[in-house]
């Protein structure tokens, strides 16, 4: 009994000491563990985050403990300005606000937005789908894009017996923000000859329903006057956040985004043309609206442009045929698809899903068509501007097929659907002008030669990481080529070259010179770049390679270029035992060690 009392006394002292250390430990020091880091959250942190003279909890009511992460909205994220870019305006005269909205916030952030109408004016209309409550336009949540200035506008006429001298007084609210801008009334403008001239007529179009960034657009702004007197008149437009000013005919005065036509003179029946280059800002985001807004008075045009990053859908254009409007059962039929490109653009990341008709079994396909068991897939392809990418897949009719069974094929593109009818019947008969054909039953044997081939060593990367791309170029052909230029284009926001390989630099752009490459023979090289830290997480980063030379007339655009892309992925995280693990089980280990220690010398 004696013994079983000491070793239980033992191990009860030795566990009661360690556990104290751990929570001594734990109370005055934080937790030492590999790769362990620490942060004080908003409401423990000694700062001031929401600006409101009340620093951390218990002080600032917005904090429940120190562990709360938020001090509250602190509304100093967001810049406002409203302003209609006039001193003074007649009454029955037409006034654009402009409302400017930046953000210094890191992450994308929604705001509602209130303008207050002034009195002496009356309402017209808002862009962004502004509405009207009580006395103000409304805009909920708004979104604002870090260091891009958001614009909002608002269309109002003042009253025509607006009293002289008195200040049309305009505010805008966002966030806690609050922006005021202030026009005097030059006089009362009742005359009913100058009441009554007719309005100008505009327009504005730039040609084109979607863009890319980086691409220049221009616009074409026509002002006519088809029932009025010749008169002076002045015309505006204020640019969006996401275009960048170039040039415009006329000599107009260009402030910040506003560009401004100010004296110009238009005869009756005069029709006059203002042209306007802007490039798409190359950190657009895919699917915004950019609008460019014209006004001379109370006359506004508007023109809206799509940001599309890649190809359109509607830009691709599949068709499907077997070339045969019947065929026999145990026969095989090979369907031919086409996807056409009609942009100038190159169209990557292009999928293509071809489904085959019931009674009809899947036997080959070209360029890598996988068969899913129900449809043949292809991913990834490219299509060269105004150029068509041609497919093949063949099949075998079942040998149960009935008679009169219409077997329908279908080929999608990014939703651009085709499809084709071929009846089972006891005779084949071909399309006039089809190009069906009847296989052998061995099927077909594809033989692909690759001029160009691009492999990255990874798919996936993390800020920081170190890539490696190989680019080989073969000559297939039988005669030598000459003079040619591979040519790699980077996206240098997100990834630096580290080793070239020998290229010369052409802005983004390595390019490397081969001056013969015999028949049969092959090129080959291999540069490394690492990836930015400030590639976001989720990002894709692209690379395009191209090969131009003598000798590769005969090969069509979309054999002279590869693309390849990696998705940016975030850090793996920290692993490792902290300092109380390591120490409880230490302790235990020891005084395991010593109650069996002391049983032997008992025993």
């Amino acid at each position: 009994m004696l013994c079983a009392s000491l070793r239980l006394k033992t191990l009860s002292l030795l566990l009661a000491a360690s556990i104290l250390v751990v929570l001594a430990h734990s109370m005055l020091n934080a937790p030492l563990g590999y790769n362990v880091y620490a942060a004080s959250t908003e409401c423990a942190d000694g700062i001031d985050n929401d600006f409101d003279g009340k620093i951390d909890y218990p002080q600032d009511p917005q904090c429940l403990s120190l562990h709360d992460q938020s001090e509250g909205a602190s509304g100093r994220g967001v810049f406002l300005t409203v302003t209609d870019g006039l001193q003074t305006v007649q009454a029955n005269g037409h006034m654009t606000y402009t409302l400017s909205l930046t953000s210094d916030r890191e992450k994308n952030s929604n705001v509602d937005v209130q303008f207050f109408i002034p009195p002496q004016a009356n309402f017209l209309s808002a862009s962004e789908g502004g509405a009207v409550v009580g006395d103000y336009v409304v805009w909920k949540n708004v979104t604002l894009y870090p260091a891009r200035t958001q614009k909002l506008y608002v269309n109002v006429n003042v009253q025509p017996r607006a009293g002289q001298d008195l200040l049309v007084v305009a505010k805008a609210y966002a966030d806690g923000e609050e922006a005021t801008d202030i026009t005097r009334i030059e006089g009362i403008a009742d005359d009913p000859e100058h009441q009554s001239i007719p309005q100008l007529r505009l327009s504005v179009s730039d040609g084109k329903a979607y863009a890319e960034p980086n691409d220049k657009l221009m616009y074409r702004i026509v002002v006519s006057n088809p029932s009025g007197p010749g008169r002076a008149f002045k015309l505006r437009t204020d640019l969006s956040e996401f275009l960048n000013f170039v040039n415009a005919s006329g000599k107009p005065k260009v402030t910040n985004d506003a560009i401004e036509w100010t004296n110009e003179q238009i005869e009756p029946g005069e029709v006059k043309e203002y042209y306007l280059t802007a490039i798409v800002d190359r950190g657009t985001p895919n699917n915004v609206n950019i609008q460019l807004k014209v006004s001379s008075g109370p006359s506004i045009a508007r023109d809206t442009t799509g940001v599309v990053t890649g190809t359109p859908n509607s830009a691709l254009i599949a068709t499907i045929s077997d070339g045969l409007e019947s065929a026999v059962s145990k026969e095989y039929v090979s369907y031919s698809i086409a996807i056409r490109n009609t942009t100038n653009k190159l169209a990557t990341d292009v999928d293509v899903n071809v489904a085959l008709p019931r009674y009809v079994e899947f036997v080959s396909s070209t360029e890598g068509g996988a068969w899913t068991g129900k449809n043949v897939h292809w991913t990834g392809l490219v299509v060269s501007p105004n150029g068509t990418r041609n497919l093949q897949v063949t099949g075998r009719i079942r040998s149960d097929a009935p008679l009169g069974t219409q077997l329908r094929a279908s080929a999608d593109v990014k939703g651009n659907r085709a499809a084709d009818t071929t009846m089972v019947s006891t005779k084949r008969v071909v399309n006039s002008g089809g190009k069906g054909s009847l296989l052998p039953l061995t099927g077909v044997q594809n033989s692909v030669s690759v001029l160009l081939s691009k492999v990255a060593d990874r798919n996936e990367v993390r800020t920081g990481d170190t890539v490696s791309y190989t680019l080989t170029l073969r000559n297939t052909t039988t005669e030598t080529m000459s003079n040619i230029a591979v040519q790699e284009r980077t996206d240098d926001r997100f990834l630096q070259v580290a080793d070239s390989a020998g290229a010369r630099r052409d802005g983004n752009a390595l390019v490397w010179n081969v001056p013969l490459l015999a028949p049969g023979a092959k090129w080959s090289v291999r540069y490394t770049a690492v990836v930015s830290q400030r590639a976001p997480t989720g990002s894709t980063i692209r690379t395009v390679t191209s090969v131009s030379g003598n000798g590769l007339e005969i090969f069509s655009l979309t054999d002279r270029i590869r693309t390849s892309e990696m998705r940016v992925v975030t850090n793996l995280p920290h692993s490792g035992v902290g300092f109380g693990g390591l120490f409880l089980a230490l302790t235990g280990l020891m005084g395991a060690a010593a109650t069996g220690l002391l049983r032997r010398k008992l025993l």
